[in-house]
C-alpha cells in the first residue's frame, strides 16, 4: 500500500506504537520536488537556488496542498518551515533544502538535487544535465540517538536505501552525499 492510499483511506485510530508521515511533509520531499527534479532537472535545481528560489518553491508548495486537502489531511508546515542551500559538491551544483525536524520514520531532515553536469568543464551542456536526489530521512525511532538513513530516489519513484544516515547536520549530510555521488547513480 502506498502513503497515498493511506492518505485516502483516512486515519481512524493509530495505536501508541504505529506512526505515518504527515502528509504535507511527505509529499514535498518524496513526491512533488522528486517529480519537478526529474521532468526538468536544470530548471528546478537553478529556480531553487536563484534569490528567488521561493516563488519556485511556492508553486511545488501548491500542489503539496492540493494534495493534502484532496486526502483530507492536514496542512502543518509552511513555506517558510522549509530553508534553501545553495552549494557544490565535488563540481557539480547541488540545491539542499532543510526541512522542519521530522517527527516520523520517512519524513525528510533534508533534500539534495545535484546536478550532474561539471559547472568547471566548459564543453558540457547545462540543459542536458540529470539530477540525484538524495535524502537524509528520520529512521525508526529511538529514545537514546537520533536514527537517519540516507536515501535515493529514482525518476520512476524507486526508493534505494544507501544505509545508515549522518547526525542531521547540514555539514556532515554535505559530506556524506559528495562519497555518495562519486559512485553511480541509480538505474533508471
Amino acid at each position: 500500500m502506498g502513503l497515498f492510499d493511506f492518505f485516502s483511506r483516512g486515519v481512524k485510530s493509530k495505536s501508541k506504537n504505529e506512526s505515518h508521515p504527515r502528509c504535507d511533509h511527505y509529499s514535498f520531499a518524496h513526491v512533488v520536488l522528486r517529480k519537478a527534479a526529474f521532468e526538468n532537472p536544470t530548471e528546478c535545481v537553478t529556480s531553487l537556488a536563484a534569490t528567488d528560489g521561493k516563488e519556485y518553491l511556492s508553486d511545488l508548495w501548491n500542489k503539496v496542498v492540493e494534495t493534502c486537502k484532496q486526502h483530507n489531511q492536514p496542512i502543518e508546515l509552511t513555506l517558510d518551515d522549509i530553508l534553501i542551500h545553495k552549494l557544490r559538491v565535488g563540481p557539480f551544483p547541488c540545491t539542499i533544502l532543510e526541512m522542519p525536524a521530522p517527527r516520523f520514520a520517512t519524513e525528510a531532515f533534508f533534500v539534495a538535487l545535484v546536478l550532474t553536469v561539471d559547472i568547471t568543464d566548459q564543453s558540457q551542456n547545462i540543459p542536458d544535465g540529470s539530477v540525484r536526489f538524495l535524502t537524509l530521512e528520520n529512521g525508526e525511532p529511538n529514545e537514546e540517538e537520533v536514527q537517519t538513513v540516507i536515501g535515493e530516489w529514482s525518476a520512476e519513484g524507486n526508493h534505494s536505501n544507501l544505509g545508515p544516515g549522518t547526525y542531521p547536520e547540514l555539514s556532515e549530510f554535505v559530506t556524506r552525499i559528495t562519497d555518495v555521488i562519486s559512485q553511480p547513480s541509480l538505474p533508471e
